[in-house]
C-alpha cells in the first residue's frame, strides 16, 4: 500500500515517478523547486501529517508568496510501487523539468524558476538546468543547501553503505544514526522536537539508486557495474556553461564539518568559471577595449562573487529543518533572488 498523504501525488516525468507536493503561491512570483539529498523524500521540505508546518521550508516560502514544488527522486520507499535502480542524474534532471513544466502550465505560472538542492541533490543542478532550457524554462538561479556538486566523493564517505538485492544502495547502517543525531540537534536549536523519530524513519527515508551516490558505479542489465565513461557523461561537472547561477548556504555544526569547510569555494569555482565563459568569452571584443583600470575593477568584482553568493547560519546538515533554519533559508531565497538579478545587471555594465 502506498503511503501517500493528503495533497501529495505521484507525477511521471521522463518515464519516472516522483512524489511531489505543490503549494500555491502568488502567480506573479517565481516557482521554487526543491530537490532532496541522499535517502530522503521531498517531504523533508514540508513535513508530515500532524507536524508543525512552521518547522519546514515550504511554509515560509509560501508566506513570502513563492509557489513551491517539492519533488522526490524514486527511492525504495512505500510511496512508490517499484524501485528504479537504473535511475541516473540525467534522468533526474529530465524528470524534474518535465514535472515542473506540467505544474507551470496547469497553474499558469511564469517560466522562470528557482531551484533549491539539498546535499547530494547538488548533482542535479546542471542536468535540471539543461532539461529546463530544452522546455523553454529559465532557471534564474539554484540555491545549494550544504550541497555537493557532481564530483567523486572520498571513499571514506561510503563506508558501511550496502548494496541491496533490489539493485539500490542502503544508508541505514552507514548514515541513519548520524542523520538522527542531526535532527535531534536541530530540535535542540529550536527548543522543541521538530520530527519524532518514528515519523522520520517511516515517512522520509529509503534506499537510493547507485548512480546518485557520487561514485563511478551504475546499474546496468541487472548488475552493479563500474562504468567510468558513463559516470563522467552523467556528472559532466566541467560543463560550466550548462549551470545556472548558483548561491549556497551552509551550517556551522561540528556534527557535519564537511560542507561548512568546502562549500563556499567549491561552488565559488563553478560560479567564477560560469561567469567568465558566459559573460567574457562571448564578449572578447568589448572586453579588449576596456581600460586597464576598468579591467582591474572587473577582476576584483568577479572575485567577490563567491562571497556574495554564500551564506551561513546556525545549524547542521539539516540546517533548513526547524523553524529557525526554515525561516532563515526562506529569507536567503528572497535575498539571492534580488542579488542574482543585481549581479547580472552589474556584469552587463562592464561590457557596455
Amino acid at each position: 500500500m502506498q503511503l501517500i498523504y493528503e495533497n501529495e501525488e505521484i507525477r511521471i516525468g521522463n518515464g519516472f515517478p516522483s512524489l511531489v507536493r505543490f503549494f500555491q503561491g502568488n502567480s506573479t512570483k517565481h516557482l521554487v523547486v526543491f530537490f532532496p539529498g541522499w535517502a530522503h523524500l521531498g517531504r523533508i521540505s514540508y513535513g508530515f501529517p500532524g507536524c508543525k508546518k512552521e518547522h519546514f521550508l515550504a511554509h515560509w516560502l509560501t508566506e513570502k508568496g513563492y509557489p513551491f514544488l517539492a519533488t522526490s527522486y524514486p527511492l525504495d520507499h512505500a510511496v512508490y510501487d517499484r524501485v528504479y535502480p537504473e535511475f541516473t542524474l540525467t534522468d533526474w534532471g529530465k524528470m524534474a523539468a518535465e514535472i515542473v513544466n506540467q505544474v507551470i502550465v496547469e497553474n499558469q505560472l511564469r517560466k522562470d524558476v528557482i531551484g533549491i538542492s539539498w546535499s547530494a541533490a547538488g548533482q542535479v543542478i546542471r542536468p535540471f538546468n539543461v532539461a529546463c532550457k530544452s522546455l523553454g524554462i529559465n532557471v534564474l538561479f539554484h540555491l545549494g543547501l550544504e550541497a555537493s556538486p557532481a564530483l567523486l566523493i572520498p571513499s571514506d564517505r561510503i563506508i558501511g553503505m550496502k548494496k541491496t538485492e533490489k539493485g539500490t544502495v542502503s544508508l541505514k547502517d552507514s548514515h541513519y544514526n548520524l542523520f538522527w543525531k542531526e535532527i535531534e540537534e536541530q530540535s535542540q536549536l529550536n527548543g522543541e522536537e521538530v520530527i519524532p523519530k518514528e515519523n522520520y524513519l517511516m515517512d522520509f527515508l529509503g534506499d537510493i539508486p547507485i548512480a546518485l551516490m557520487e561514485t563511478n558505479e551504475c546499474f546496468e542489465n541487472g548488475h552493479f557495474v563500474t562504468n567510468i565513461e558513463k559516470s563522467f557523461e552523467d556528472k559532466n561537472f566541467f560543463a560550466f556553461t550548462e549551470y545556472p547561477m548558483i548561491a549556497n548556504s551552509s551550517g556551522d555544526s561540528r556534527l557535519a564539518p564537511y560542507h561548512p569547510i568546502v562549500d563556499k569555494w567549491t561552488w565559488g569555482f563553478l560560479i567564477t568559471r560560469k561567469v567568465y565563459h558566459d559573460y567574457f568569452v562571448k564578449n572578447q571584443g568589448p572586453l579588449s577595449k576596456i581600460s586597464e583600470a576598468k579591467f582591474k575593477k572587473l577582476v576584483e568584482y568577479v572575485n567577490t562573487l563567491p562571497e556574495r553568493l554564500h551564506s551561513s547560519i546556525s545549524g547542521n546538515h539539516f540546517l533548513f529543518v526547524g523553524r529557525y533554519g526554515a525561516q532563515k533559508i526562506a529569507d536567503y531565497v528572497e535575498h539571492f533572488d534580488k542579488e542574482i538579478e543585481k549581479i547580472e545587471q552589474e556584469l552587463k555594465t562592464f561590457l557596455r
